[in-house]
C-alpha cells in the first residue's frame, strides 16, 4: 500500500501525472515482466527465484512436520518437440483435417442450395 500511495502522491506533480494511472502497478506502466530473453525479467528467472526461495525459507512449515495429508504438485513444463512422432500419426492428423475441410465445404454447399 505504501508504493501505491507514493505513486499517487507523486502523480500530483505536473511532470509525473502519468504515474497515477499506474499506481496499482507500483508505478510501472508496462507489463510486469516480459517473455524476452534479452530484456528485463523473464518468467524463467522469476520461477527459479521462487523455487530457490521456497527451498531455503526456514520459516515455512514443511509437510513432514504436520499430520495433515498433502498433495505434491509438480509444475514444470518442458518442450517435448513438434510434429508427429510416426507416419501413422501424420496420416491420422491429415485425414482428420481433410474430413473437416470436406464437412465445411458440404455445409457451405447446403447453405448455398437452401438460399
Amino acid at each position: 500500500m505504501v508504493f501505491e500511495d507514493a505513486c499517487w502522491t507523486l502523480g500530483g506533480h505536473r511532470d509525473w501525472q502519468q504515474l497515477r494511472r499506474w499506481a496499482h502497478m507500483l508505478g510501472f506502466g508496462g507489463h510486469f515482466l516480459t517473455k524476452s530473453r534479452r530484456y528485463s525479467v523473464t518468467f524463467r528467472i522469476l520461477r527459479n527465484a521462487r523455487v530457490i526461495w521456497r527451498r531455503t525459507d526456514t520459516g515455512h512449515e514443511y509437510a513432514d512436520e504436520t499430520d495433515d495429508d498433502t498433495t505434491l504438485i509438480v509444475g514444470l513444463l518442458t518442450y517435448a518437440g513438434s510434429g508427429w512422432r510416426t507416419t501413422g500419426d501424420a496420416l491420422l492428423a491429415n485425414t482428420a483435417a481433410a474430413m473437416a475441410r470436406e464437412r465445411h465445404q458440404v455445409g457451405r454447399e447446403e447453405l448455398a442450395a437452401a438460399a
